[in-house]
């Protein structure tokens, strides 16, 4: 998906930065790797995985001031823990986090905010007259992940059936476009406000195992949906707030 975009909109396919593409590139396999754990283990209940990798933006907020220097305000950390609360009902935890893929999905969200924010330095504009390109980002991390899990699919490979192939291919597609829209917001606005609009993700696989899977929310899965949901909202008021401030200064100067 980097590579068709980046034909077609003749960007650059080399990072500049190549440090901080390969810390990003190497969390960011890590994180796929722990979360596939977790999910794929008996031992730890779906919801509880979910609610564990819902931490990932609780981390971005404490990390930001000292890894970004951006610092997370108040106000924006009462929006992370009330979308939090909404994603953990919705994903119906049992609680039962003593295990192994328990200590692999909080590492996952370590993993997933550390390699966040290193895409938020790449993207960012400081020190450099442009930001690194969007697609050679999202390529250096594609090819990273790609031969990782190549090395590790030598010694366990089992071939999916037909359909599962039409599956796996519509899962790249979506997961290629989502990392290069990801990869772009990332250059538009703060780690810490990004990491909770996240949360929204939470309910719209609710929405969609509803309309695709026929499987019907509970009333305390709704009531998660409207946290994230008034979350968001609240969000998206401070982030007006906080751009329209400069502009009332100037004016009254």
């Amino acid at each position: 998906m980097a590579l068709a975009f980046a034909v077609v909109r003749k960007a650059p396919l080399v990072p500049r930065a190549r440090g901080l593409s390969w810390a990003r590139s190497l969390l960011g396999t890590a994180a796929m790797l722990t979360t596939f754990y977790a999910v794929g283990s008996d031992e730890l209940a779906l919801g509880d995985a979910a609610t564990l990798f819902a931490t990932a933006p609780l981390f971005i907020a404490m990390l930001s001031p000292w890894v970004l220097g951006e610092p997370t305000d108040r106000a924006l950390w009462l929006v992370l823990l009330v979308a939090f609360g909404g994603a953990a009902i919705i994903a119906g935890p049992h609680l039962a986090f003593g295990s192994l893929p328990a200590a692999a999905a909080l590492g996952a969200a370590v993993f997933s905010a550390l390699a966040m924010m290193f895409l938020r330095k790449m993207r960012s504009r400081a020190g450099r007259e442009a930001p690194e390109s969007t697609e050679a980002i999202a390529l250096h991390f594609g090819v990273v992940a790609f031969l990782v899990f190549l090395g590790i699919n030598l010694f366990c490979f089992r071939a999916p059936t037909g359909e599962g192939w039409l599956w796996l291919g519509a899962t790249g597609l979506s997961g290629g476009l989502a990392q290069l829209a990801m990869t772009q917001a990332y250059a538009l606005t703060e780690a810490t406000r990004l990491g909770a609009l996240s949360y929204l993700g939470t309910v719209l696989s609710l929405v969609g195992s509803f309309l695709v899977l026929g499987e019907r929310p509970t009333p305390l899965q709704v009531l998660g949906s409207l946290l994230v949901i008034g979350a968001g909202t609240a969000l998206a008021w401070l982030s007006a707030r906080s751009i329209s401030a400069p502009m009332v200064v100037k004016n009254s100067v």
